[in-house]
Formats: structure tokens, C-alpha cells, sequence
């Protein structure tokens, strides 16, 4: 044997202990469920989303997670960002028109491409492509979305595309971001699932959807019939999309498992925002921040970490942070949450007050929570104050009957926005004649006919 070639085997059998002996980085799937509240999953919706159930087995279920906005650019902003939506600058409103991710915000991509990471996004919504700058990060997107969320890619081919993908060969760690749409308008359950869950009315006639572009412009123009039996039929079948989304949810994680790669991979699941459902009188979303829109579901599964359930307040600014420790990252400096592995081993019980901002229609609003309290301010000056622990549904507002809560929530919230730093503002989006066209296909601008 030639001694180049003796010294070049034995410089693989060391390399190859080396790669032995070195704790292998895990994978990281983030699936985000367009427009799902939190009270659609757990053990009392166990007829509705099982397998999201079934994960939870195996998971750190987070009972009270919160979002920073109720609707999808500025919230999946601040969980990709890992700050509030008045740092990040994603959002804006159907008036004042739309802004993108500022140029300077970094976001949970970064960290992990730096570490070697292949990056991918796959997305269903133009507000999550690379026009906002949310994904820009992202070594690979796929993001597909239609002229009318009647036609928008489903459930079943998103499963399919992250399969798709989790097939191609690589050497490197993987962090992939998923979205599902199906639970936002229109509502139009596939069967069976229209069958399970839609009002008997409507179980095999499927001429009955709810959500299209008329109705959500019906909506804004305050022309809506929102009576309960209308908007009852209207929840049945958002009921079926979302049972709909966590059989094909369960689809990818089953995917993961055959694929040997559930072992080392860190799993979270979570919502942008909800949805009304005459909850405070009103439908759909962006509009208010009660809790059916910002209160959402989180899970996350570790390979090695008990199945525990948490039951402290906890926010999407957390999630970056939370991330990066668990793979043994080095988080931004900018990410204002704090990482909830703390509380996921039992070593954190500080409180986590949360800071919600930016409504796409209506007044502007923001919302602070905090010991057990809850201060709606609108742009106007007008205030809700909610004791959420004698009051979880928000229905009687003590402004006017609280003074000494009221100040106490009003000074904290001042303080909060005195103290947010702006990481360099955000970008002005040029809406094009596409994107306008796509918006008022799916009702968010235009003309009301």
C-alpha cells in the first residue's frame, strides 16, 4: 500500500471519529395553522383536531400562548423577528397601505444559516413571500397563492410539498417553515370532513361557503348579516377546515417519523391568530384583540424532554429565542422575547406581560396584559380594562369602575412602547396591480360589489 494513500485512510477514520463523537445538530419544523384559535385544540376538542392531540402526547403544550397582532403579516412577523410589530414595522392597514419587514430586523433564519443550516420556507398567503420581506431569509420558498382564496393551494398539496422536499438529499441540518391556510376564509371543507362537522343543512350540498370576497366586503361596508344562525353555519365549516388541516398536520408529522427524522427534530406548532364568531358581536379577524383573536396554541415537541402542559403566559416573541437555545445557537441580540425552555424544564416562573399592536381594518388598537389584567387601548383614546381571572371571556369592561388597575396597566403599557427601540423602521410596500387584485379577491381592499 502507498503511503499517501495509508495517510489518506487514516485521516477519514479520525474524521470520522471526530463526526462520531459530536452531538449531531437537530432539525427544526415550524408549522404555523393560518387563522387557529386556541380553544380548537386540546383535550376538549379531541373530536376536532386529533392528531394535533395525539402530538401533544409527546409535547410541552403551552395552554396560554398569545400573538402580537390578529392577523397574519405583522403576526408571523414577530414570531419570525422575535419582536413586537411596532419594532419589526410588518403590518399596516387597509387605509394607510401595507409595510414590509424592515430592512434592518433580523429574523430566526439567521442564526441557523450561519450555523450551516439548509433554509426553506413553504407558504400560502402573499403576505408571507418575499414582497413583505417576512421569508427573505430563507434559503428556498415555495410560496404559492391564487387570485382568490377560493383557489388557494390546500392542505393536502402543502403536505405534500414539505414531503416533497424533506426527500431531497442533504448533508446539513434542516430548518423548515410551514404554513397552512385552510382554516381561513373561505370556508370550504373537502369531504368527509364537510360530512363531520357542517350544520345538516349542508352536509352534502356543497353550494354553501363562507368567506368569499362579498362577503368579507360586505363585512367592512357593515352590510353583513351577522345574525348567530348564519355565522353558526359559517363556524361548522370552519370547524371541517380545521379538522381538515390537522389530518393533513398529522400527515407530516407521520411523514417525519418514517422518515427517521422525528428523532432529531424539534417540532412547534402554533397559530398566527383566530378567528370571531359573534365572540364580541363581530366575524372574521384583524379587527379586534380579544382573545379569540390573539390567544392561539403552541406545542412544541423535543426529542429527549417530557410531555409537560404550561399554564403561564407566554408570547410569539419567545419562540426565536426559544429556538436557537435548543439548538445551541447563539440568538440576535435584537430578539426582545425570552426563551421559554425555562419554563418548558421548570427553572423560569417569571412573569411574561404581552404587548399586542395593529388591526388591518378598523380603529387602531393595542393591548397589554398583565397580572391577570387585560387594557384594550383604540387610537382615540377609548380604553377596556378586563379582570381576565373573574372575566376570561372579556364581556365587562371596568374602565370606568377600576381606576387604580386602569393606571397601573396604562403607566405599564407607556412605559413598554417608550422602551421599544425601533430596529430601522419598515418598508413601504408598492401595492401592484397583481397584489391589489389578490387583495380584494380575498376581500381585504376595493370596491365593495
Amino acid at each position: 500500500m502507498r503511503l499517501s494513500t495509508l495517510i489518506l485512510q487514516v485521516f477519514s477514520l479520525l474524521t470520522l471519529l471526530v463526526s462520531c463523537g459530536k452531538p449531531m445538530q437537530p432539525n427544526v419544523v415550524v408549522i404555523v395553522i393560518d387563522t387557529l384559535r386556541a380553544d380548537r385544540v386540546g383535550p376538549e376538542a379531541a373530536a376536532l383536531t386529533p392528531y394535533l392531540g395525539k402530538f401533544a402526547q409527546d409535547a410541552v403544550s403551552f395552554d396560554q400562548c398569545h400573538a402580537h397582532a390578529p392577523w397574519t403579516l405583522p403576526s408571523c412577523a414577530a414570531i419570525l423577528s422575535g419582536v413586537h410589530p411596532a419594532e419589526h414595522g410588518a403590518g399596516g392597514n387597509l387605509d394607510a397601505g401595507m409595510r414590509g419587514l424592515g430592512q434592518d430586523v433580523g429574523t430566526l433564519v439567521q442564526p441557523f444559516s450561519q450555523a450551516g443550516y439548509d433554509t426553506h420556507a413553504i407558504v400560502n398567503v402573499a403576505f408571507l413571500d418575499k414582497t413583505f420581506g417576512v421569508t427573505r431569509d430563507f434559503g428556498g420558498l415555495d410560496a404559492v397563492y391564487f387570485s382568490s382564496n377560493t383557489e388557494v393551494r390546500r392542505a393536502a398539496p402543502t403536505t405534500q410539498a414539505a414531503l416533497k422536499w424533506l426527500d431531497q438529499e442533504r448533508d446539513e441540518p434542516f430548518l423548515l417553515f410551514v404554513h397552512y391556510f385552510d382554516p381561513h376564509a373561505v370556508y370550504d371543507p373537502p369531504q368527509p370532513f364537510r360530512r363531520r362537522f357542517a350544520k345538516d343543512q349542508d352536509k352534502k350540498d356543497e353550494s354553501f361557503v363562507f368567506g368569499t370576497r362579498k362577503h368579507m366586503m360586505a363585512l367592512r361596508a357593515g352590510q353583513l348579516d351577522l345574525n348567530p344562525r348564519l355565522i353558526g353555519r359559517a363556524e361548522a365549516l370552519y370547524n371541517g377546515e380545521v379538522a381538515y388541516t390537522d389530518a393533513e398536520v398529522g400527515r407530516l408529522l407521520d411523514g417525519l417519523s418514517q422518515r427517521g427524522l422525528d428523532e432529531n427534530s424539534i417540532v412547534v406548532i402554533t397559530g398566527d391568530h383566530g378567528e370571531e364568531f359573534l365572540d364580541h358581536g363581530g366575524f372574521e379577524h384583524g379587527h379586534t384583540l380579544y382573545d379569540e383573536l390573539t390567544h392561539v396554541p403552541l406545542l412544541i415537541r423535543v426529542p429527549g424532554k417530557e410531555s409537560k402542559g404550561v399554564s403561564q403566559i407566554v408570547r410569539h416573541v419567545d419562540l426565536a429565542p426559544t429556538l436557537c437555545e435548543l439548538a445551541d445557537l447563539g440568538p440576535l441580540e435584537s430578539f426582545v422575547g425570552r426563551s421559554l425552555v425555562g419554563l418548558m424544564d421548570g427553572t423560569d416562573d417569571q412573569p411574561r406581560p404581552v404587548l399586542a399592536q395593529g388591526n388591518m381594518w378598523g380603529p387602531d388598537l393595542t393591548s397589554y396584559r398583565s397580572a391577570g389584567w387585560k387594557l384594550i387601548r383604540a387610537g382615540d383614546g377609548q380604553q377596556e380594562l378586563y379582570n381576565l381571572s373573574l372575566d376570561p371571556r372579556e364581556q365587562t369592561n371596568l374602565a370606568a369602575s377600576d381606576g387604580e388597575a386602569l393606571t397601573r396597566l396604562a403607566q405599564e403599557l407607556d412605559l413598554a412602547l417608550r422602551g421599544m427601540a425601533a430596529l430601522g423602521g419598515s418598508n413601504q410596500v408598492e401595492v401592484t396591480p397583481e397584489l391589489q387584485a389578490w387583495m380584494q379577491a380575498l376581500g381585504y381592499g376595493g370596491e365593495s360589489q
